[in-house]
């Protein structure tokens, strides 16, 4: 994966997108913050395609309420008093 400084992204950013598309993801990166990759469309809806969204997965646990430890009432904060 290329890294690019967040300069040479702005300066460039038809090559960065040519490179994404060409080469796979490219990696842009920040002084003051997480880096971030760019990748190209396709690549992405394959990568959505390969995993269930987090409510698919808790929907389709397979885990009964009686494998779930015992809840605890809720702890009420700043209860009026009447």
């Amino acid at each position: 994966m290329k890294s690019w400084s967040i300069t040479e992204a702005r300066a460039n950013i038809s090559g960065v997108f040519d490179a994404a598309l060409a080469s796979g993801p490219q990696r842009i990166e920040r002084r003051d913050s997480d880096p971030d990759v760019m990748i190209a469309e396709s690549y992405w809806r394959r990568l959505v395609a390969e995993f269930e969204s987090f409510a698919d997965f808790v929907l389709n646990s397979p885990l009964e309420p009686e494998d779930l430890p015992e809840r605890r009432p809720a702890r009420i904060v700043g209860k009026a008093r009447g």
